[in-house]
Parts: structure tokens; C-alpha cells; sequence
């Protein structure tokens, strides 16, 4: 091909107006290996997509769209009318060969049907249809007898809506009984977990408490690890007396714990001293002062003396320094009880 017939069957191509012979030789000759300009078509086809961008849009005036509605409206009805027309003008033609009917089969008059057809429309419109009559396209009414399986199929449809009510009465009553049951069971099994939490608030209170009395008597429980405690209740010296107190001790270990109540304020220079009396004579277990955030007092040097030896402890005011005798007054003393021995029958 010459460069100017190559141009114009891309031209043609790119615009979209190659007739079909001018395509079926553009194509062969692709197919065969002809060569192109070098992006001429892909130039060509760019420059005609920006062709649109340089046209003026030309808005149709306000008057034709009325006027193109109406022209549709009118060829609506002329088709409509040219429809009914037709059907109307329909006959079936005489052809060259017929088919041999049957002497019984039986001949209706087409014309005469639509006569008494435009004769009884009216009355025909007033009536109701029974179930046995079919109105036809061209209103000719026909009697036809119902065939037998539709009686089936309606009583099949509606057997199937009972049995699909029934099972749907006894899904519903199936799912209201097991929602009783369910909501039953977790009304019990929330009382079950209120009363559940309330041991529970209750046992953190024991614990908690608990755990204040060990934190706050952590000495006195300590002390209770030593063997063979003996408890000494020490009383004052007259029976209106006030005061009170405890004393704790285990002679195996030799330690021992006071407790005091009510004590009397004594003065700056003076303190409390605990006393060991003995058959063999007194000894000082040491010296105290009483403090309010001292509940318990601890000895830990208690002498080894046996417990038929004891005869009493004592607790006295005496002035600060070492004493080595009671000289104060005395303010609680109390005795080791001792174990009554069985009397020997000669």
C-alpha cells in the first residue's frame, strides 16, 4: 500500500467509517506483516476522543419536548388503533388443500359468535362468571367442565396448610415450654449464686478480720509455738480492785508474755518490775514500762526452777534502777496452779 492509502485506513479506522471491504484489506494486510507508521493510530485515535471537548453543547429549546411527547402519544394510538384494526380484518384464507374433517366434528360460525357476543355484552358484564366459564380474547363465552386434578391439588394445598399449622402450633408451644424451663432454671441457679456470694463477702470478712488479729497479736500467736504454757491470772490485792492481767509463760523454753488492764499511771522516775518467788528465794524477771501501743510484754530470761517450787509472781512499783528485792508497793500478784496428787489408800 502507498503511505497516503495507509493513513487513510487508519484514519477511517480510528474514526470509526471503514466501510467492510476497506476492513477486510486493512486487516490482511496487518496479518500479513504490513508495516504502520509508527504510532500514528494510537496519535489518531487520541486526537479524535478530544474532538467532543471542542464542540459547543447545543440545547434543544423547551418547546420540543412537548412537542416530541405529543408526537409519541399520537403514534401510540395509531399503533394501537392499526393493532385492533388488524385483528379485527383477520381471516383465515383459503388455502389449496385442506385437511379432511371429521363428518361429527362440529362448525361454529365465527361471525354469528361476535354478533351475539355484541348483542349480550352487556348483560355478559352485569353477570358474574361462575367458576366453569373462561372469557376468551375475543369475549366468546365457553363452558368447560374443570378437570378432576385440580379438586386434587386444592385439597393437597390445603391439607398441606393444616399439617403446616399444626406443626407450627407445635413448634411454638415446644418453644414455650422449654423458655419456661430455661427461665426456671435460671431463677435457680441465680438465687443459687446470690446466696453463693453472700458466703463469699462472708468468708472475706472472717479472713479479713482474721487476718487483723494475727496482724495485731502476731507476738502472742508466735508464742504459742513454745511448749507446755502455763497461764497465771493475776489479780489486785483487794477485790474491787481494777486491775487485771495475764501471764504466759513456758518454763521448758523459758520465755513468757504479759498482759496488763487497767494498770495505774505511776510517776516519771518509777516502773513496773516482775517477780518470781520461790521456796529458795525471789528473783526479778525484769523491768517495764506500759505504753499504749504495747499490748503484750515479753521476758525471755526466766531462771529454770521446778514448778513445786513456785509460790507466786508479783508485780510491783519500784524506782528505776536495779533492785535486787521488792520494796514498792505491790499491784498483781497470782499463783501457779498446781496439780492435786491422788492419796494413796493403805
Amino acid at each position: 500500500m502507498a503511505n497516503d492509502a495507509i493513513n487513510e485506513m487508519i484514519s477511517a479506522f480510528a474514526l470509526g467509517c471503514m466501510d467492510r471491504e476497506n476492513y477486510k484489506q486493512f486487516k490482511n494486510y496487518i496479518r500479513s506483516g504490513g508495516a504502520l507508521p509508527k504510532g500514528e493510530l494510537g496519535d489518531s485515535q487520541n486526537i479524535i476522543s478530544l474532538i467532543p471537548t471542542l464542540l459547543d453543547l447545543d440545547l434543544p429549546r423547551e418547546e420540543l419536548k412537548n412537542e416530541l411527547g405529543s408526537r409519541l402519544i399520537d403514534i401510540q394510538k395509531k399503533i394501537r388503533s392499526r393493532v385492533i384494526e388488524d385483528r379485527r380484518e383477520t381471516r383465515i384464507e383459503a388455502e389449496d388443500k385442506f385437511l379432511e374433517r371429521n363428518s361429527s366434528t362440529r362448525v361454529f360460525n365465527v361471525n354469528e359468535k361476535r354478533e351475539n357476543y355484541s348483542r349480550h355484552s352487556r348483560d355478559d358484564e352485569r353477570a358474574p362468571l361462575t367458576h366453569n366459564q373462561i372469557k376468551t380474547k375475543e369475549g366468546v363465552t365457553r363452558l368447560t367442565n374443570s378437570p378432576p386434578h385440580i379438586h386434587k391439588t386444592s385439597k393437597s394445598t390445603s391439607l398441606n396448610i393444616i399439617l403446616l399449622w399444626i406443626f407450627a402450633s407445635l413448634l411454638l408451644i415446644a418453644v414455650s415450654v422449654l423458655s419456661y424451663f430455661s427461665f426456671e432454671k435460671t431463677d435457680a441457679l441465680t438465687e443459687e449464686n446470690s446466696i453463693l456470694h453472700t458466703q463469699i463477702v462472708k468468708l472475706r470478712t472472717d479472713l479479713s478480720r482474721t487476718n487483723n488479729f494475727v496482724n495485731e497479736n502476731k507476738e502472742f500467736v508466735e508464742f504459742f509455738n513454745n511448749p507446755n504454757i502455763d497461764i497465771i491470772q493475776l489479780n489486785g490485792l483487794e477485790k474491787v480492785s481494777k486491775e487485771r492481767g495475764k501471764l504466759f509463760i513456758s518454763f521448758d523454753a523459758g520465755v513468757g508474755l504479759l498482759q496488763l488492764n487497767n494498770m495505774p499511771r505511776i510517776d516519771s522516775e518509777k516502773n513496773y518490775t516482775l517477780w518470781l518467788v520461790t521456796a529458795g528465794g525471789t528473783f526479778s524477771l525484769g523491768s517495764f514500762e506500759i505504753t499504749p501501743d504495747k499490748k503484750y510484754i515479753k521476758f525471755s530470761e526466766i531462771p529454770f526452777v521446778m514448778r513445786e517450787d513456785i509460790q507466786l509472781f508479783r508485780i510491783s512499783q519500784e524506782m528505776k534502777g536495779e533492785s535486787e528485792m521488792p520494796s514498792g508497793r505491790t499491784i498483781l500478784f497470782g499463783s501457779v496452779q498446781k496439780e492435786n496428787t491422788p492419796k494413796r489408800r493403805r
